[in-house]
């Protein structure tokens, strides 16, 4: 089995979701209904980032698309090189879930999905698009940096 560099994939996931968001809430989009405002801005991010997209991230992992929603911004990834029957699910798991968390939680790149008090979820998908898992970091518990 290959190495996957994981930092690699959420420095790029991060670094381009915290720029488009930290310019949308320094521009005061928040007058009016903030709901629908933010729902309004995640799904027109998501529709900016879309235009890039497929992107290579590295050897191991495509950033396939983005979904913005609601309350939730989704980064979904291809692992082109992996089936998810061949994978330790399990391990995956254990693996990526402290490394997501950690990430959406204390990097600067971060903080303004942070200021959002949304969901992050990062969905994976094998060679075959068989999702694999999503991994779901909610802002409003992370710590305050």
């Amino acid at each position: 089995m290959k190495k996957i560099t994981w930092t690699n994939v959420l420095t790029i996931a991060g670094a381009i979701g915290g720029a488009i968001i930290g310019n949308w809430a320094v521009s005061g989009l928040f007058s009016g209904d903030a709901g629908e405002d933010k729902t309004k801005f995640l799904m027109s991010t998501a529709s900016e980032i879309n235009k890039n997209l497929p992107m290579n991230v590295d050897s191991e992992t495509v950033l396939i698309a983005t979904i913005g929603a609601k309350e939730t911004f989704t980064y979904n990834y291809q692992l082109p090189n992996y089936e998810k029957d061949n994978l330790d699910l399990k391990k995956f798991v254990e693996t990526m879930t402290p490394k997501v968390t950690n990430f959406v939680c204390s990097t600067k790149e971060m903080q303004a999905f942070r200021d959002l008090n949304i969901f992050i979820s990062y969905n994976y998908y094998d060679t075959n698009h068989k999702q694999i898992t999503e991994i779901k970091v909610d802002t409003k518990l992370c710590q305050k940096i």
